[in-house]
């Protein structure tokens, strides 16, 4: 479980840890970022909602973590991995945040991951628990998801 570049990182491995005998049943993320290219449309088209991240900030950051690799390398950005083999994966992300296309692409078209995109929500908002009624229902969901796969 990871939420935001942890997020992202927890995604990352899930495909390296295939063959482990002691492999992840499940994965859960908040609001990952799974593209270090910044390539998601909604860096741009939700960067003025965003009032967390914003694609300048995020492309810094990307450059810091990475150096010279490829921002497209699996291991840094899953939105590029094979992901036909996944354990079931569980992600929360909000619609005003300039990571929610890196959740949505990296679910797209693949068999056992769930998204849950919730309306107004900024970044990792289940963070906010007794604060949010959203993040209350979000961490609820992601209880009875991890408590699904024991």
């Amino acid at each position: 479980m990871g939420d935001s570049a942890g997020g992202g990182l927890a995604l990352a491995l899930l495909p390296q840890l295939e063959n482990v005998e002691l492999a992840p049943r499940s994965a859960v993320a908040m609001s990952p970022w799974t593209d270090l290219a910044l390539t998601s449309p909604s860096m741009q088209t939700r960067d003025a909602a965003d009032l967390i991240w914003n694609a300048a900030a995020l492309h810094k950051m990307a450059r810091l973590y990475l150096g010279d690799a490829d921002p497209c390398d699996p291991l840094a950005s899953p939105v590029y991995s094979d992901r036909s083999k996944l354990p079931p994966v569980l992600i929360h992300v909000g619609d005003a945040e300039v990571l929610l296309d890196d959740s949505l692409r990296y679910g797209a078209g693949v068999d056992g991951v769930d998204i849950h995109v919730w309306d107004g929500m900024l970044h990792v908002f289940p963070s906010r628990a007794n604060v949010l009624e959203a993040a209350n229902a979000a961490l609820d969901n992601i209880g009875k998801f991890i408590a699904s796969q024991a």
